[in-house]
């Protein structure tokens, strides 16, 4: 193995340590020492590559979010009206929060984040920000399409359907027997009626890479 795949590597178990901590044991548990040791790794390897708890978190962020848009790169939301990507971003979110832990270790550093009025909370604002910048872009799509409407604020649009996802994320941490099927129901139901124009859209978008082959 390379030099370059050996840190990738090290840099993964790492951050998946920080996650399963998190998912399985709370804040409490994310010491450096708890990181290293559930990676197989030594406290200084861990301080060493992140430089601090910042550095450590901020990774994981951009970690999560890649795992996110892999996965909806994987479902070609570009292919299909706005309004209808809108929705399958929705439900590949809540996909993940059902079925994965790293969501669920997500949701709790922003909580504690928020309980203990950290500097950690900057993170957040930026990976929501992130967030929402997808969002407005499907938003845009789905207008150019017509799926949705002309007159829909882009930016704020987008920050309630985020907010709407932080809000069913955190309430299905508090009560894991909050019922994601009926909530995934009921969001579809309220971003249709609110941005939705009801018409039939342009036919579907050629993704870049199904364009470029044909």
């Amino acid at each position: 193995m390379k030099q370059h795949e050996r840190r990738k590597q090290s840099s993964d178990k790492l951050i998946n340590a920080y996650l399963e901590l998190a998912s399985e044991q709370g804040v409490s548990a994310l010491t450096f020492d708890n990181i290293g040791q559930r990676a197989g790794y030594s406290r200084n390897l861990a301080f060493q590559k992140f430089g601090s708890k910042g550095g450590l978190l901020e990774a994981v962020i951009n970690h999560i979010h890649q795992i996110m848009s892999d996965r909806r790169r994987k479902q070609d939301l570009d292919c299909l009206p706005g309004i209808e990507a809108l929705l399958l971003y929705c439900d590949v979110h809540i996909a993940a929060l059902d079925k994965s832990a790293d969501m669920k270790a997500y949701f709790i550093l922003m909580s504690e984040a928020i309980a203990a009025m950290s500097e950690m909370r900057d993170q957040f604002v930026g990976s929501h920000r992130r967030s929402a910048t997808e969002l407005m872009r499907l938003i845009r799509l789905g207008r150019e399409d017509g799926s949705v409407r002309k007159d829909v604020n882009v930016d704020m649009a987008a920050q309630l359907i985020g907010t709407q996802l932080i809000g069913l994320s955190s309430q299905y941490l508090i009560e894991p027997a909050f019922n994601l099927k009926k909530a995934r129901k009921e969001l579809h139901l309220l971003i249709r009626a609110a941005y939705g124009t009801g018409k039939v859209a342009a036919p579907a978008r050629k993704s870049a890479v199904t364009a470029a082959s044909g």
